[in-house]
C-alpha cells in the first residue's frame, strides 16, 4: 500500500480556516527533516479573542475526537449521528482526571487533534480521550497518536507516526519547556503507544482492511520493511498573550496582538531549537501550532467548562 487512502481524518473542517487565523512569520527551525512551526490567531473582539465561533466549532468536532472510528460507524448505522455530540460531552464529563480536575486541560488536547488533522493531514489512529472514556487503566504518555504519510522533494513516500503533546499556560517559553518536559518521558518509552494501538484499540477502532494496513505500517512482528516509517511529535502550544489591552483602540489591538505573535515566534524559534538539540532529537520531525490567549489558565478552563455544559 503506497499511501493512506483507508485512513482518512476524521474531523469535520468545515469553518476551520474562519477560526483559526493563520499569522505569517519568517521563523523556522532549520530542522533537516519535514517540520513546521505555524502561529494562529483567534477571533478579536472590544480587545479581547472571541471564544463563539471556536466553541461551536468544538461542538461540531467533539464526539469526532472522543470517539473512535467504529463508534463512530456504530452512531452512523444507528441513525444517531446528531448525538454523537452530546454523548461525547456526557463521557467527558464523567472521566475522571484529578490532577487536571476543572483546568481544561483537555482543550490542548482537542485543539491538538484538531491541528494535526486538518492543517498536517494526519489522521488520529488513538487519542488519550479514547482510553480515559473506555474505563480502561491506562498508561499513555502523550496526548494522542496520528499517521502522517506524505512524499519528500524527491517523490519518495514516507510515513510517520505523530505522537501529540499539548500545552496551554502562561508564558509560550514555559509552554516550549513544559511540552520537551513531557516528550523526553514519552521518548523514554517508546512502545507504549504502540502496544495500547496493538493490544487495546486496534480491533475496535478499524475495520479489518484497516488494521492490516495500520499493522502493516507500525506493529514490529506486522511490519512491511519495504515501508519506512519514523516517529515524529506533533505540538500545540497556548499561552497568555500579555497585552494591556487598556492601552489600546480596538484596531490599534489587533495590529499590537500581531505584532506581538511575531515578536513571540521570533524570540522562541531559537529556544525551540536548542530544545531539540539538547534532548538528542535532531532526527525527528516536529510541528508546532501556537494559539495566544488572553489568560491561558483562565480561558482553557472556561472554554472546556462551556463546552461540557457545567
Amino acid at each position: 500500500m503506497s499511501d493512506n487512502s483507508l485512513l482518512k481524518s476524521t474531523s469535520i473542517p468545515s469553518g476551520f480556516d474562519s477560526v483559526f487565523i493563520e499569522v505569517q512569520h519568517a521563523c523556522s527551525l532549520n530542522l533537516k527533516n519535514p517540520h513546521c512551526l505555524r502561529i494562529y490567531c483567534l477571533d478579536i473582539s472590544n480587545n479581547s479573542f472571541s471564544h463563539v465561533a471556536l466553541h461551536k466549532f468544538l461542538q461540531k468536532n467533539i464526539g469526532r475526537y472522543v470517539f473512535s472510528r467504529a463508534a463512530i460507524e456504530r452512531f452512523r448505522l444507528d441513525g444517531e449521528e446528531e448525538a454523537i455530540g452530546l454523548k461525547a460531552i456526557e463521557l467527558l464529563r464523567n472521566a475522571s482526571n484529578l490532577k487536571d480536575k476543572g483546568a481544561g486541560g483537555e482543550l490542548g488536547e482537542i485543539l491538538l487533534y484538531l491541528f494535526l488533522e486538518q492543517k498536517l493531514n494526519a489522521p488520529k489512529l488513538l487519542s488519550k480521550v479514547e482510553l480515559k472514556t473506555s474505563g480502561n487503566q491506562y498508561v499513555f504518555g502523550s496526548d494522542g497518536v496520528h499517521l502522517l504519510y506524505d512524499k519528500n522533494l524527491a517523490g519518495e513516500p514516507y510515513y510517520q507516526l505523530v505522537l501529540g503533546e499539548s500545552k496551554i499556560i502562561g508564558s509560550l517559553k514555559d509552554a516550549i519547556d513544559d511540552a520537551f518536559d513531557s516528550i523526553a518521558k514519552v521518548n523514554a518509552k517508546p512502545d507504549n503507544e504502540l502496544r495500547l494501538i496493538e493490544s487495546n484499540i486496534l480491533n475496535e477502532a478499524f475495520d479489518e482492511a484497516t488494521i492490516d494496513y495500520v499493522k502493516s505500517l507500525i506493529i514490529p512482528s506486522k511490519r512491511d520493511l519495504s515501508i519506512n516509517i519514523d516517529r515524529a511529535f506533533g505540538v500545540f502550544l497556548g499561552y497568555t498573550i500579555g497585552i494591556d489591552a487598556s492601552q489600546y483602540s480596538n484596531a490599534d489591538y489587533r495590529k499590537a496582538v500581531v505584532d506581538k505573535m511575531a515578536n513571540d515566534i521570533q524570540t522562541n524559534a531559537a529556544h525551540i531549537a536548542q530544545k531539540i538539540i539538547n534532548a538528542k532529537m535532531s532526527g525527528y520531525s516536529f510541528y508546532f501550532y501556537v494559539i495566544p490567549f488572553d489568560n491561558a489558565s483562565n480561558d482553557r478552563a472556561a472554554i472546556i467548562k462551556k463546552l461540557k455544559g457545567e
